[in-house]
């Protein structure tokens, strides 16, 4: 049973995510880097990209069982995501996967990673105005990449891990989790 949510975050959003599904699921949410829990213990990874990788879940892996994995970029989801992630960082078909769109914030980064991020987000602005026709999330990621500041198209992404991890505790009567009206 999962018993904690565990995040690495860059600029806020995989923190801001943990939070949520923290509080959605009456759980613990804690950083990888320093976080109190026993080894061994089931757990969902929410972590930042880079290059594909999910910053932190290696650590995450070594201390805990990462039941699934939440990976937060600045892009939306493609259908490729969830093969990337597993190519990218190791992992086997028993680990649930999601991606979800995180915000961006350039003052936010290391200067070596703001560099980095210059020359990407130059192709990533390329690369959608090319395109034509934006979905709402690809326009968010056009803003990210072209100011260096931005929010995701939504912030509800989350759900989906959310459902998963409420299924996984009562899979013959699962209710899932709405704000109320």
């Amino acid at each position: 049973m999962i018993s904690a949510i565990v995040y690495k975050s860059a600029t806020g959003s995989c923190e801001r995510y943990a939070r949520e599904m923290s509080r959605k699921l009456a759980i613990p949410s804690y950083p990888v880097d320093g976080c109190p829990l026993p080894k061994g213990m089931e757990v969902v990874y929410i972590g930042w990209l880079m290059n594909g990788q999910v910053q932190g879940l290696k650590k995450a892996q070594r201390n805990y069982q990462v039941k699934a994995v939440v990976q937060v970029g600045m892009s939306p989801a493609t259908p490729a995501s969830e093969a990337t992630c597993r190519q990218k960082n190791g992992l086997g078909e028993d680990v649930k996967v999601f991606t979800v769109q995180g915000a961006f914030h350039m003052k936010k980064l290391s200067l070596p990673m703001q560099a980095i991020m210059k020359v990407v987000n130059k192709s990533i602005v390329q690369r959608l105005e090319a395109k034509g026709s934006l979905s709402d999330a690809e326009k968010a990621t056009l803003t990210m990449a072209g100011t260096g500041e931005g929010e995701p198209a939504t912030w509800d992404g989350i759900q989906p891990a959310i459902d998963w991890v409420l299924e996984t505790r009562n899979p013959l009567n699962v209710m899932k989790w709405h704000e109320p009206q």
